[in-house]
């Protein structure tokens, strides 16, 4: 427990320092609600990261000064850790995510109603990795949604917007229902990520004609 709790701590920390939108500073007062206390702690049974080459590497590549509490505290909380791929869970049915998302995602709940280390009904805060080269394609939720990049060389594509390079450090506030895209470059990408509510609504495609220029 200490071990998760800690870089839930440095989390915490990272973005109090770095965030300044009052709607990202609300999403961080909801994790602070979060209790921390043995009591809240699910215990959940902790598996070997099923993109364990791609986490390792990720972590390895992690030098900004301002997340090496981060980088520290998650090297030595792996082994305590529940990982999940998503094989579509968080879309409908035949969404046609495709196959180099299915394939190439991994996921830890720090926070969460079911799969968290520590419970909340509704917050889910955790870890989101995604292998090199993969298209995330573009797509929306209910949820509002936090990300704090751990990697460089990340695109991403807000709605209609030109894709634009978002780095270690950088934060990322999607709205509710606000479209948005990832590409991955040569070095896996990992984040933080935080839903503060609606967290079991389902994400929805919305489909851009460019996509199988980017898949070729």
């Amino acid at each position: 427990m200490k071990l998760v709790k800690s870089l839930v701590l440095e989390i915490i920390s990272f973005l109090e320092e770095n965030l300044k939108a009052k709607s990202e500073i609300e999403i961080l007062k909801r994790i602070k609600e979060v209790s921390l206390t043995e009591d809240n702690f699910l215990n959940q049974v902790p598996n070997f990261p099923p993109k364990e080459r791609a986490l390792f590497d990720a972590i390895s590549s992690i030098e900004s000064s301002g997340l090496l509490g981060i980088k520290e505290s998650l090297a030595t909380v792996i082994g305590d850790l529940r990982w999940n791929i998503d094989d579509g869970n968080f879309y409908d049915k035949n969404s046609e995510i495709g196959e180099s998302y299915l394939l190439g995602n991994m996921n830890c709940e720090l926070i969460g109603p079911t799969l968290g280390a520590f419970r909340s009904n509704g917050l889910r805060l955790g870890l989101f990795l995604l292998e090199e080269n993969i298209f995330y394609k573009d797509h929306k939720h209910k949820a509002a949604e936090l990300y704090l990049n751990l990697t460089n060389s990340t695109q991403w594509r807000f709605a209609d917007m030109i894709w634009e390079d978002k780095q270690a450090g950088s934060i990322v506030y999607n709205k509710p229902y606000d479209i948005h895209a990832m590409k991955v470059g040569s070095e896996p990408f990992l984040s933080i990520w935080c839903w503060p509510t609606n967290s079991d609504e389902k994400c929805i495609l919305v489909p851009k004609k460019d996509w199988k220029k980017i898949e070729e």
